[in-house]
């Protein structure tokens, strides 16, 4: 994908970077949405207020990433994955995923050094983890709505 991106070129394609998005999220944004030529609205940047809203964002209790959803952009994902690989696969992860230095990361980075976020994405993190009940309610109230909505009953 990385070749075809950029034998596409910059007016085609567009790479972007997940963990950058979570860092900053109005920055890339604004940058998907203007080379998508669709206007700015700040509603990008507080999905979390559209789950299971008329012409708002929909939720599969099957999808793993569901309870993310229902949140603001946060950093928890950012490092979910650190210490679930196995030393051995970490120790030769340069010649296992030559990719990741490819497209700039540091294979031998774990856990990975990002950056740093914005002061509104840092904040939230720390309301999540400070709040996690309330979180951890809201997501499975909306998952909830979602099934009840589909006529789910499983």
């Amino acid at each position: 994908m990385n070749t075809q991106c950029s034998e596409l070129g910059p007016d085609r394609c567009l790479p972007v970077y997940y963990e950058q998005l979570v860092l900053h999220p109005e920055e890339w944004m604004k940058k998907i949405l203007t080379f998508l030529e669709v206007p700015w609205d700040d509603a990008v940047l507080h999905h979390e207020e559209f789950v299971n809203k008329p012409g708002g964002v929909s939720l599969s209790k099957v999808e793993r990433s569901s309870d993310q959803v229902v949140k603001p952009v946060n950093l928890d994902a950012l490092s979910k994955w650190v210490g679930q690989i196995p030393k051995d696969v970490v120790e030769d992860m340069a010649n296992i995923a030559p990719m990741l230095a490819v497209l700039g990361y540091d294979p031998n980075g774990n856990p990975p050094n990002y950056g740093s976020a914005d002061p509104i994405v840092a904040n939230n993190t720390k309301r999540i983890q400070r709040e996690s009940n309330v979180w951890q309610d809201r997501a499975q109230e909306v998952l909830s709505l979602s099934k009840h909505r589909r006529g789910d009953n499983t």
